[in-house]
């Protein structure tokens, strides 16, 4: 499992949520007008996770606005935080020219970080759902600082410890209109960790005691029909002990999450296929069965293992099954003639499956 990140100091934490502000202002630019950039930026300031940094950064913001200011206008501020990000040491000597006492601002964190009760961050209500092909499987937990102090959840990782291929196909098709997909993680056999928040364009999430708690979902597809064993861990940082530290879950010594992806066709699941003769080999042998299934009447209790019933029935869903048939998978470059042969026998049998039952 990757290791923590070294303990960052309140001028680190600070530098980096700056950093990441300046950046969302220069990219909003272009299309703001100025008022509502420094609102933007002053509101922005405001959220930084540190104890008074951000309310003081603000504060000079809005006073360099101020007809009877005596201080640095508003470029001189914003141009002074781009040189601070630098480093550490440039953030310090720059917070000092704007006029604050750093070191007396740290005797104030320190202060108040003793009056605080420690945080205890906490996932709950953690649930797995597999819900492939229809859906994105989707795993969700609620985000709950139990404790004190603030915690800023920096990322979500999701870290692949083991996967093995999957080579029976699901042959079902859609019954009703496929959902639309909003946010995804798309995962594959050789990458080992996702960094959720940064894949997703999602900036840390801030919670502090007693304020509340938010909905952690996350949906996962998939470039390969594997099974996949996953473990989260969520990188956050705790204001009262100023140090980063890591939530893990299933926890460690617990099995992880184990969630499978089989190639489905019928719902649009492209994928580049792992142990590709085993998966054709498996819908070689339920694909005569259905053959022969039809050719002889048979009983829905003696369907292939995977065939829904709706699917083997006349009607607009056989019609698609066996279309998906045979573009899909007899269609697919690596199908093999016999799969490509059996497309006629089953359009036959169908046929004679349905003259027979008029």
């Amino acid at each position: 499992m990757p290791s923590m990140e070294p303990p960052q100091t309140f001028v680190s934490r600070a530098r980096i949520a700056v950093q990441r502000l300046l950046q969302r202002m220069k990219e909003a630019a272009p299309t703001s007008a100025r008022d509502t950039l420094v609102a933007a930026l002053c509101d922005g300031l405001r959220s930084i996770p540190v104890p008074l940094v951000g309310s003081f950064l603000a504060r000079l913001v809005e006073d360099s606005l101020k007809p009877e200011h005596d201080g640095p206008d508003l470029d001189d501020v914003v141009r002074l935080l781009e040189d601070m990000q630098e480093s550490d040491s440039h953030f310090i000597e720059g917070f000092r020219r704007l006029g604050a006492d750093v070191e007396e601002l740290q005797r104030d964190l320190d202060a108040i970080r003793e009056t605080q009760v420690g945080a205890e961050f906490r996932l709950a209500r953690t649930t797995v759902e597999p819900r492939w092909p229809a859906f994105d499987n989707r795993v969700a937990a609620l985000l709950v600082n139990r404790g004190g102090g603030l915690v800023v959840l920096d990322e979500v990782h999701l870290d692949v410890e083991g996967w093995s291929p999957l080579t029976r196909v699901d042959l079902s098709v859609p019954a009703a209109p496929l959902a639309v997909i909003r946010l995804k993680v798309t995962l594959d056999t050789g990458t080992p960790t996702y960094p959720l928040f940064a894949l997703n364009g999602e900036a840390p999430h801030q919670f502090a005691q007693g304020l509340g708690a938010e909905r952690l979902e996350i949906d996962l597809d998939s470039r390969r029909n594997a099974r996949y064993r996953l473990r989260l861990r969520l990188a956050y940082y705790d204001e009262r002990a100023d140090r980063s530290r890591e939530l893990v879950w299933p926890e460690p010594g617990e099995p992880p999450i184990e969630l499978d992806f089989a190639w489905a066709p019928g719902w649009g699941r492209a994928m580049d296929l792992l142990e590709t003769p085993a998966v054709f080999r498996d819908l070689e042998d339920r694909l005569t069965a259905f053959a022969t299934w039809l050719e002889h009447d048979g009983d829905a209790s003696a369907l292939p293992p995977g065939i829904p019933e709706y699917q083997a029935r006349p009607g607009v869903f056989r019609d698609g099954f066996l279309r998906m048939i045979d573009t899909q998978i007899a269609g697919h470059p690596q199908a093999s003639a016999t799969l490509r042969a059996l497309v006629g026998r089953l359009n036959a049998a169908a046929s004679r499956h349905d003259d027979r039952n008029d």
